[in-house]
């Protein structure tokens, strides 16, 4: 069927779909929020009123949507995630994407998260999901203990033998491990991770494990902040 001409007229980000405006003829007709990437080489980007866009009308559906002109993001948020970025360069957290091309996949909602994922790169993080899964990482506990060395010097944690629980020294804290899953691992390492940042802000320690959507991040308590308010870290409170 032959493509045709559409601008985007209004989107439902609550039900996934858009309403487009034929260029030519009258009358609505709707597609899917995201184009779909078998038939665009565009980012995953969400549609956003005033886009232009070619498709296959069939009924009141458009399929295989492609892009011919997104309208530029707001310039608020240009500004603003430009002003993040600058302040990320006091911490020495450099960036190599553009202000507006960041801002365009923060606005259109994005599938990609292109700022985050340099933030994890950059700074350290508790799991390593691409080496093995937490329950199957032997180097886990190892990692953690040289991560803490410039802050607690001496530190160290090891499992114990035949219990869910860890010891942590100096001291010989034993701490037993929360309850969860192949799937949801988080809980199980949440009281040991409480216990090292308890013993970081008991030496005042400049950094902390902060929670992440999907791990912890070793970071500043102030640069933790300024992530969480940008909605970078996706996690709950910063530990103490």
């Amino acid at each position: 069927m032959a493509q045709e001409t559409f601008t985007v007229e209004e989107i439902n980000p609550k039900h996934g779909f858009a309403r487009l405006r034929p260029d030519e003829g009258t009358g609505q007709v709707h597609t899917a929020l995201y184009p779909d990437p078998e038939f665009t080489q565009a980012p995953p980007f969400q549609l956003r009123q005033g886009d232009r866009v070619s498709g296959v009308r069939r009924g009141q559906t458009v399929s295989e949507v492609s892009w011919l002109q997104r309208v530029e993001p707001p310039w608020e948020e240009v500004e603003r995630v430009a002003e993040l970025l600058a302040l990320l360069e006091r911490w020495e957290i450099r960036v190599p994407f553009e202000a507006r091309v960041l801002a365009e996949h923060a606005w259109r909602d994005s599938k990609d998260n292109p700022l985050r994922d340099e933030l994890q790169a950059q700074l350290p993080t508790f799991f390593d999901f691409e080496g093995a899964h937490p329950f199957e990482d032997p180097t886990l506990l190892e990692r953690l203990s040289a991560a803490m060395q410039p802050y607690l010097p001496g530190f160290s944690v090891k499992p114990l033998q035949g219990q869910p629980a860890v010891r942590v020294d100096p001291g010989g804290v034993e701490v037993v491990a929360g309850v969860g899953s192949w799937d949801l691992p988080q809980p199980t390492f949440a009281p040991m991770i409480a216990e090292v940042n308890a013993r970081l802000s008991a030496v005042q320690a400049p950094v902390r494990w902060v929670p992440t959507r999907e791990d912890w991040m070793l970071a500043p308590p102030a640069l933790a902040a300024l992530l969480q308010k940008h909605g970078l870290l996706e996690g709950t409170a910063i530990p103490a």
